[in-house]
């Protein structure tokens, strides 16, 4: 047993409490006017009538206006400012694709083949292997010189397809029509609900704004944003770990893997999370092996229907060469070097994973040693996008959407950190068995322990099992 002091810069009391009382309204009028400048430029594009986008943002000065006078009313303002910024030209774009003629299709090409994968499923055909020529996808925006390799090719693990199957077969079954967008907005209120109980009061909420409105989400999420129930899976995992629940934890885990190969980024970093929760070895076991159960009912299906279709769509095509490989694009690393000549064709191999899993793996490690220490709700969000911006810029691909999803989190992180940081108070601190050190919990104590920073859970710094 030790003593350690936590420090931190003293500021003036009269900038304090400014900080305190109009920082998180500082924070939403921000995000709403950097988030409202691009909706306007929908609103322009789409040739809306101005009273539409003008009524909006009034509905929204007016309750930002409220709630700096008013502060019972600032979780309100948050939620109607992402209704209105974030949610309703999601609401907007589906309406017009399925009112206003047009030769295109206005949704992305990701969400449109998800949603047909499960009409293809539920005829009885296997979606892997299958052609979508004809079936509408290629009046999916596509702005690039080659064909849209997701006629022929489908990257989705199973989870994306069947966890919501029986929601579209009910909504196609009453109103005949379906959009895989509404599903996303169902998982982005879940991430809101979820960021909300991580880091419960100003910092949740204003994690949450800063996660929806980071500047082009919402042009984005226009066209289906599907790392949307990736993200809502791994903070339900988070949440429950730190209320203990670490079975609950090891079948979401399960769930976000089976949905989407990418959250095997955040798998490393749950786990350090859950070891600064004093998980144990034997429930740490025990969970694992509910998340690999979760993966093989989902994946062992498919791979018995057709193995040799299910790896090409979901494997070859990303990690391959040649006609199996997905082109480069995007943002990142790849198309850098396709740029310079490093890379002379878009399907050549390059061995990016060399590239990457050094990278990640020293996320890991720094997120390991910082979780150890200090396992908060915060923290993890923000290491959650390190890790992945890290992997997805050097991706063979790099999609404005996996750069997106990086940015939102260390965004979300960030915030959440600054609006829950620790008084300077001198505590007690115990070696934990992984390394580093952790506050004490009850049975150091004989009590409850050091009081937790505002606005975190007692829970998540306690010992106690």
């Amino acid at each position: 047993m030790a003593v350690r002091l936590a420090t931190r810069h003293a500021a003036s009391p009269t900038s304090s409490s400014l900080l305190v009382r109009y920082g998180d309204s500082l924070v939403l009028v921000i995000f709403a006017l950097s988030s409202g400048l691009i909706d306007w430029q929908i609103a322009t594009t789409w040739s809306l009538p101005k009273w539409i986008p003008l009524s909006c943002a009034a509905l929204v000065t007016v309750t930002i206006g409220v709630s700096t006078v008013r502060p019972q009313v600032k979780a309100l303002a948050a939620a109607v400012t992402v209704a209105v910024l974030y949610a309703l030209p999601i609401v907007g774009g589906i309406a017009r694709w399925h009112l206003v003629p047009s030769p295109a299709a206005l949704i992305g090409d990701g969400a449109y083949q998800i949603q047909l994968a499960r009409n293809v499923l539920m005829r009885g055909v296997d979606p892997y292997g299958f052609d979508y020529t004809g079936t509408g996808l290629e009046r999916a925006p596509w702005n690039q010189p080659f064909p849209n390799p997701a006629l022929h090719h489908l990257d989705y693990w199973p989870g994306t397809i069947v966890l919501p199957l029986p929601v579209q077969a009910a909504f196609q079954g009453v109103l005949g029509w379906w959009d895989e967008r509404i599903w996303l907005l169902l998982a982005a209120v879940a991430v809101w609900i979820l960021l909300g109980r991580l880091v419960p009061g100003a910092g949740g909420r204003m994690a949450a704004v800063a996660f929806f409105l980071i500047p082009g989400h919402s042009l984005l999420a226009i066209l289906g944003d599907n790392d949307l129930p990736m993200v809502a899976l791994l903070l339900g995992a988070a949440l429950a770990i730190g209320r203990r629940r670490f079975l609950l934890a090891g079948l979401l885990i399960g769930l976000a893997i089976a949905t989407k190969q990418t959250s095997l980024i955040a798998v490393p970093i749950l786990a350090a999370y859950a070891a600064g929760q004093q998980i144990g070895w034997r429930r740490f076991l025990r969970a694992a092996g509910v998340a690999v159960a979760a993966v093989c009912v989902l994946l062992a299906p498919f791979l018995l229907w057709n193995a040799r279709v299910f790896v090409a769509d979901t494997l070859l095509y990303n990690f391959a060469s040649g006609t199996d490989a997905y082109p480069i694009q995007g943002l990142g690393l790849s198309a850098i070097l396709l740029q310079a000549g490093i890379i002379h064709g878009a399907r050549d191999a390059f061995p990016f994973l060399l590239i990457q899993v050094p990278l990640v793996v020293a996320v890991w490690v720094l997120a390991w040693r910082r979780l150890i220490t200090y396992p908060r709700a915060g923290e993890l969000i923000l290491w959650f996008g390190v890790a992945f911006f890290a992997f997805l810029f050097t991706n063979r691909f790099a999609q404005q959407t996996y750069i997106l999803l990086g940015a939102e989190l260390i965004l979300a992180g960030v915030v959440a950190r600054l609006h829950n940081s620790e008084d300077v108070r001198m505590v007690l601190v115990r070696a934990h068995r992984f390394g580093g050190w952790l506050p004490p919990g009850p049975r150091d104590l004989g009590g409850d322990g050091p009081s937790p920073p505002t606005g975190e859970d007692a829970r998540r710094h306690s010992v106690a099992d």
